[in-house]
């Protein structure tokens, strides 16, 4: 059982950024299922890398994408992206330290952090291309 699965709720109407965010979404629910099959160790540490580097990626190419659209809120945006990744540096080093293990409270703010981000911050942007009053 997968911790999030992608709906229509999540659609921000910039299909570059939805398939991100999917990507987001998939590396997230591999970290999760192989927790939930008791699976620890290197294993877990590498998907949690993974996702990580998934995210450094996305991040990059979403403020690049709001730059190319002129979006209002790009300096905001990018640096919840920071505190972002902060916080999951800390807990990627909480799992390292644990032995690869994935705690309860990682999870929680995976589901936070994807609902709230795409859901309120993204939609944002996401409207913003949808006026046409940008710069391009």
């Amino acid at each position: 059982m997968p911790i999030m699965e992608w709906d229509n709720s999540l659609d921000i109407g910039v299909r570059a950024m939805n398939d991100d965010h999917k990507e987001i979404l998939d590396a997230m629910n591999r970290i999760f299922d192989a927790t939930k099959a008791g699976r620890t160790g290197d294993e877990i540490n590498r998907l949690v890398e993974r996702l990580g580097q998934v995210c450094v990626r996305h991040f990059r190419d979403e403020e690049a994408y709001m730059a190319s659209i002129g979006f209002p809120g790009l300096t905001n945006h990018s640096l919840v992206h920071r505190a972002l990744l902060e916080r999951y540096a800390g807990h990627a080093a909480e799992i390292k330290a644990a032995g690869g293990r994935a705690d309860e409270a990682f999870f929680h703010f995976l589901r936070h952090w994807l609902r709230s981000h795409i859901k309120g911050i993204d939609r944002k942007y996401g409207e913003h291309a949808a006026t046409g009053r940008h710069v391009a």
